[in-house]
């Protein structure tokens, strides 16, 4: 590492890695666990898969977000909280009818032919439905066989949809729902982002310094003017002038991350992932609402690390590592440096403070209905039950998101159809 990149990546301070050499599953709904929650919550899973579209409207281009909303299911929400969520959910969502295309127009010979066309959201499920019946209910062996295979690999394409194909995935595994699995799938066909290919097979290193760390990475797309005054406004928009405008530039900072250690590379992408998600907002800025997918897909790829072949898991750190320095442009590049984790650490507890106290706070909080709430607070919840305490870091993240969280920001002009001060949710 240079002596410039030495200074950028010390410019951002991250708590202490821990020195984990193996990451085992994280939990999940045991089968068999009979109560009267866990009925709920499967019940609800297969009306939910049976009644909508994985895809939403404007155009398909939004997502069902009715398994994230079951992040209050491993906080604790009680059988009449998880039907209200369900009630509130499925009325911003599609209903599957005859206008879409269904059953053996995709097929095991076809499949990839219907890649990225979102109209197809039903067919594929009704789709991966019958490959888990071929498969006698192996579920993840259809995942193995879809997602790791051939030169173009699904999965290489997984960040499409603001990464949402990992965030359903990781819920798939956690709920342990062969229906929740086959949605998924669904979401990595029609959102298969055309980047793959950068994945597929590496372009050539265009690199100008190299790091591993990405904290140092994010700082030096912060310091590069070329990205200055590229667009006005933030939002997802912002995507296409971006690769069309600056894509060398882009690729000269993604093609700069090492990926040495895959498993503490996680660990750090988790750590940045809520500097980004939580360090960057406030109650006067409110929180960003694509900077948060940051840590919602770092939760998911921790939960499904496992599942992951080791040969393909640094490609799936880089894929994560393209999202990151992506969606850190579009949203106009905020300050990132040592004072993003004294906003997380200067965080003032009360001695009665504890995650029990903040999870009854969270299922009680006004924002409840808010299908992105629960995943905000379970992924630092979640990275600390993995890397430890780290001075509280993890803990005090959510504490400032319940206090301070007073809705999302970032959306710029909207996409076509969907304005979020007059489309998106706010309680009353």
């Amino acid at each position: 590492m240079s002596s410039n990149e030495k200074a950028a990546a010390s410019a951002v301070r991250l708590p202490p890695s821990t020195d984990l050499r193996a990451l085992g599953p994280g939990p999940v709904l045991q089968d068999g666990k009979s109560n009267e929650r866990a009925e709920t919550l499967r019940r609800l899973l297969e009306k939910g898969h049976a009644a909508v579209a994985p895809l939403r409207e404007p155009k398909l281009i939004l997502h069902s977000h009715l398994p994230h909303a079951w992040s209050a299911y491993f906080l604790g929400a009680s059988v009449e909280q998880l039907e209200e969520l369900y009630e509130h959910e499925i009325q911003t969502l599609v209903p599957i009818d005859g206008t879409f295309a269904r059953g053996a127009v995709i097929t095991r010979e076809n499949w990839r032919k219907f890649l990225g066309q979102k109209p197809y959201t039903v067919a594929y499920v009704d789709f991966f439905d019958q490959e888990v019946e071929r498969n006698d209910r192996d579920w993840e062996n259809v995942l193995r066989d879809y997602l790791f295979s051939g030169p173009e690999p699904l999965i290489n394409g997984f960040i499409g949809g603001l990464g949402h194909p990992f965030i359903h995935l990781s819920y798939a595994w956690e709920l342990q729902s062969p229906t929740v699995a086959t949605e998924a799938l669904s979401l990595g066909c029609t959102e298969y982002i055309e980047l793959h290919g950068l994945l597929d097979q590496y372009p050539p290193d265009n690199s100008t310094y190299k790091s591993t760390s990405l904290a140092g990475i994010i700082k030096r797309v912060h310091d590069d003017n070329r990205f200055n005054d590229l667009f006005t406004d933030p939002g997802i928009t912002n995507m296409g002038p971006l690769l069309q405008n600056r894509f060398e530039a882009l690729l000269e900072h993604w093609n700069a991350w090492q990926v040495t250690d895959p498993l503490q590379q996680l660990e750090q992408c988790c750590d940045v992932s809520v500097l980004l998600g939580i360090g960057t907002g406030d109650r006067e800025r409110k929180f960003d609402f694509f900077l948060i997918h940051t840590m919602t897909v770092a939760h998911g790829l921790r939960t499904l690390w496992h599942l992951f072949p080791e040969e393909q898991r640094s490609c799936i750190l880089r894929q994560y590592a393209l999202f990151v320095i992506m969606m850190y442009i579009c949203q106009l590049r905020p300050a990132f440096g040592v004072d993003m984790i004294d906003s997380i650490q200067t965080v003032k507890l009360d001695d009665d403070c504890d995650w029990e106290a903040v999870v009854d706070r969270t299922l009680k909080h006004r924002w409840f209905k808010d299908s992105h709430f629960f995943k905000v607070v379970r992924a630092p919840k979640a990275f600390e039950e993995t890397y430890g305490k780290k001075g509280d870091f993890y803990f005090k993240a959510v504490v400032k998101f319940l206090t301070e969280f007073d809705g999302w920001e970032g959306f710029g002009l909207g996409i076509e159809g969907f304005v979020p001060s007059r489309d998106g949710y706010r309680p009353e």
